[in-house]
């Protein structure tokens, strides 16, 4: 295919014409063998249509060689990589936002994916661009419920009052209302919603507010409810949601046998397990022991032997099952019938229990015996409870040799995010331990990039701790690199520390030190290595190493001046392979201004 910029834009605009028309085969037919990267972009377009993500992310790659600075470019990588690698898709889309603050695609898909992952504060920063660049008002709900969520309920009926105004309706503001304890506001509103669209979801909130404010008037209007809307019959999953609040309020005002029936009702349609538990709970409460017994063992049963079970619902029926035989059992039998119950699920939940009911009980040896089972099962969740365990018996050293096992082994973010949430926030305080600390904070940083924002606040917990202890032995340097690169790694609305946590380190520092030399000053060496490294170009070739002088010497130069210089027409390629070349190298100095009358446009823009 022809390089001549006429010809090039008349290329162009026939694959355009393929493209809109839905002809993708013949768009990546029309496109191969060309160098273009107009046209390769069509073809990596096209080649997405056709649900051939993996060909299309490679040719995305290589135009990202050419072009490392286009936040197009990674922005549509990283919608291709949604479909094989959600990680790598949320990468580029932060690289993409990196290079323009204000690419909506890039913040819309970005914003989507740190929610389906639960990362929420992540989430926050992009949702507030989408707000002020488009201001839509699903974008602006999607932001109050996410600031609700996270614990900021005022920012978010703020945010309704300035949009929306503060005598409006939605599901959002109600519930940041409730959140925020505005009891008496959130009931008005959700009840004048109720009368107005008849949603259930607002019945629901009216009646949430009324028990936070009046739990015996709420019992009442709870009863109406239900019986207004079985006599309409209405079922879903907000009345099944309306039903367990009512519940729940019967327990709080000690009516067990009702609230008893009312969950009996609901467990014939909606096997949930915490409805099981509760069943327990109240069996226990009305002393049916044995009743409760047999729920919880069967709760158990079905929980433990379930491939796809939680392990987080699973601990919770454990630890509710465990603190019922409490109350009539020894911890010597507690122990004993916890391991006859267990033993049969190899599970590291499972074995730990046994672990923790051993250790309950005094018998260490049985204990660290099953924790140890636990570790060899997973080695990530039953290490995290082997190493809580060790950490509790003042064996630190083979507290240590286990972290850095899970550490050294661990792959995955969410595992490693996992352990270092057992290491810093755990109640046995593993970070105490220093080469723990310092293994956890060195893995957390090989992999800060693809951190959520939970575990960027626990990598800069890290350093918060490292600033405190050489803060201690008078190590005022380390002291000042660890609370500048905590406060670097810090993610917006942070969950426990905060910026003034490292200031208040910081001032600490201030007033103790006698002499002090700054840290920041390592930055002017890693700009002279860089600038050696922009200045070493003996990796290009001889024509490319002349097409790259003459651009340095005149800032910018055309296609037709280049083949004047060089004495051929194919400037692109010589162009192409120059930026491939720069690019593998680290470095972008060199860019496409776009074609003008004398054909493709190149300039410098180093300093």
């Amino acid at each position: 295919m022809t390089e001549d910029p006429a010809a090039t834009a008349k290329n162009l605009s026939v694959g355009m014409e393929l493209f809109n028309a839905g002809k993708y085969a013949e768009v990546i037919s029309f496109a191969s063998g060309t160098s273009d990267p107009a046209l390769l972009l069509l073809a990596a377009r096209s080649y997405t249509e056709t649900g051939q993500y993996d060909t299309a992310g490679s040719l995305l790659k290589d135009l990202i060689r050419l072009i490392p600075a286009s936040s197009y470019l990674h922005s549509y990588l990283g919608i291709v990589l949604e479909h094989s690698d959600m990680d790598a898709a949320a990468e580029e889309h932060a690289t993409a936002l990196i290079l323009d603050p204000e690419n909506k695609t890039a913040l819309r898909h970005y914003s989507a994916l740190l929610l389906a992952k639960e990362d929420l504060r992540g989430a926050i920063p992009s949702l507030r661009a989408l707000v002020r660049l488009e201001n839509r008002p699903e974008d602006i709900r999607t932001l109050m419920k996410t600031l609700t969520r996270v614990g900021e309920p005022s920012e978010a009926i703020a945010l309704h009052i300035q949009n929306f105004g503060g005598d409006t309706f939605s599901h959002e503001y109600i519930d940041a209302l409730y959140a925020e304890k505005e009891y008496q506001k959130a009931m008005q509103l959700s009840l004048r919603a109720w009368n107005a669209v008849k949603d259930t979801v607002y019945l629901r909130q009216s009646l949430d507010s009324l028990s936070a404010l009046d739990p015996a008037g709420a019992e009442r209007a709870y009863r109406s409810a239900l019986d207004s809307l079985e006599e309409a019959c209405v079922e879903d999953e907000t009345v099944s949601q309306i039903r367990f609040s009512y519940i729940l309020l019967e327990k709080l005002l000690g009516n067990y046998t009702s609230a008893r029936y009312e969950l009996g009702e609901l467990l014939k349609t909606a096997n949930d397990p915490v409805y099981g538990l509760l069943f327990a709970e109240l069996e226990a409460r009305l002393g049916n022991g044995d009743a409760a017994n047999s729920v919880y063992r069967e709760l158990i049963t079905r929980l433990c032997s379930a491939d796809d079970a939680d392990p987080l619902l699973q601990e919770l029926v454990i630890s509710k099952f465990t603190a019922f035989l409490s109350t009539v059992r020894s911890k010597e039998e507690v122990a004993g019938i916890i391991s006859i119950i267990l033993s049969p699920y190899p599970t590291p939940v499972c074995l730990a229990w046994i672990g923790k009911a051993y250790e309950e009980a005094g018998s260490l040896s049985q204990a660290r015996d099953w924790y140890y089972r636990a570790y060899r099962a997973d080695f990530i969740r039953g290490g995290i409870a082997y190493a809580g365990f060790l950490k509790r018996s003042g064996d630190e050293r083979e507290c240590e040799t286990t972290i850095r096992y899970m550490v050294t082994n661990a792959v995955k973010i969410q595992d490693i995010e996992t352990i270092a949430d057992a290491v810093f926030n755990g109640g046995e305080e593993i970070y105490t331990i220093a080469k723990a600390k310092d293994m956890i904070i060195k893995k957390l940083g090989s992999v800060t990039d693809r951190l959520s924002s939970n575990g960027r606040e626990m990598i800069s917990a890290g350093y918060l701790y490292s600033a405190v202890d050489s803060l201690e032995r008078q190590d005022y340097e380390t002291c000042k690199w660890c609370c500048l690169a905590g406060i670097d790694v810090l993610p917006c609305y942070p969950a426990r520390i905060r910026v003034e946590d490292f200031m208040d380190v910081l001032s600490r520092l201030k007033g103790r030190v006698l002499a002090e030399r700054p840290v920041i000053v390592e930055t002017q060496v890693e700009e002279e290595e860089t600038e050696v490294k922009s200045s070493d170009h003996s990796f290009l070739d001889e024509r490319e190493s002349t097409v790259f002088s003459f651009l340095k010497e005149h800032r910018e130069a055309t296609e037709m001046d280049l083949r004047a210089v060089l004495e051929t027409r194919r400037v692109a390629g010589i162009v192409n392979s120059m930026l491939a070349k720069l690019a593998e190298h680290g470095i972008s100095l060199i860019e496409k201004r776009g074609v003008g009358e004398r054909g493709e446009v190149y300039g410098y823009v180093g300093t």
